[in-house]
């Protein structure tokens, strides 16, 4: 397997040095270089301030990664990021996302159901990209207040020992999303925490060891995985929300039952 590069300026040369592919009936090639162009243009007619650009590649630069921070669309936790995932070698679709970076740590957050599309190198994708991003970039407001409100939603639901044990064998086991080196560096986490997230015993300080130990990702997989770790954890509170309703209104019935008695 080809060496995953993360540094930065390394994995840019890298991805702009690999030749784009040929443009044939069924497949349309998307170049790494449009797709900075276009999100740096966008950022610029945007009105935001751009803060960090970072790249990382695989496959000797066919399979590419760029994240954008923006410091101006940001609270005291978390900025704005923005970010792309494209092939050359057709192993992977055209993806781009909204996210954030976490202040404290640099952990991703991305959302695939807002400010997100993903699309095959095929028919009309040339045409697509540039007005899908531009019009995405300029949403990048909505889409942090929707994050900003996952965050706080995470925050309300406590992760115990029995809760922690369950998310992670999940995220292993079932989903097979995190690896088992990422399982250890879990477990380190929540014995020893490398940041505060200032919910201590949360869902969103357990989400947060998650996305610290998913930093080892590879470039293939970073934005899928992220993507399908917010989904399992917002679906995770929103199970918890629906047992505890469920717990409530059978308290309600039991209760409403014994006063009918006397």
């Amino acid at each position: 397997m080809k060496r995953a590069i993360t540094n930065a300026v390394e994995a840019r040369n890298t991805m702009l040095s690999a030749p784009i592919p040929q443009e044939t009936k069924t497949y349309k090639p998307v170049s790494h270089q449009e797709l900075i162009d276009l999100t740096l243009e966008s950022i610029y007619q945007s009105g935001y301030k751009l803060e960090s650009q970072n790249y990382s590649t695989a496959r000797e630069g066919n399979v590419a990664n760029g994240r954008y921070t923006i410091a101006n669309v940001a609270d005291s936790e978390m900025k704005l990021q923005i970010g792309w995932q494209n092939s050359y070698d057709r192993s992977l679709s055209l993806k781009f996302a909204l996210g954030t970076s976490i202040i404290i740590c640099s952990n991703g957050m991305v959302k695939g159901d807002h400010g997100a599309f993903r699309k095959k190198h095929q028919g009309d994708i040339q045409t697509f990209t540039p007005s899908a991003i531009s019009e995405y970039i300029k949403g990048g407001g909505d889409a942090f207040q929707t994050l900003q409100s996952d965050r706080d939603t995470l925050k309300q639901y406590e992760a115990t020992d029995k809760v922690q044990a369950e998310v992670i064998g999940r995220l292993f086991l079932q989903e097979e999303i995190i690896s088992s080196s990422q399982m250890n560096i879990i477990k380190k986490e929540l014995n020893v925490p490398t940041h505060n997230y200032g919910a201590q015993g949360s869902m969103w300080e357990l989400y947060n060891n998650v996305t610290f130990a998913m930093k080892q990702s590879h470039p293939s997989d970073w934005m899928q995985d992220h993507i399908d770790v917010h989904n399992f954890f917002l679906d995770h509170t929103g199970n918890l929300n629906k047992e505890m309703q469920e717990d409530a209104d059978t308290f309600a019935a039991v209760l409403s039952n014994q006063l009918n008695m006397f």
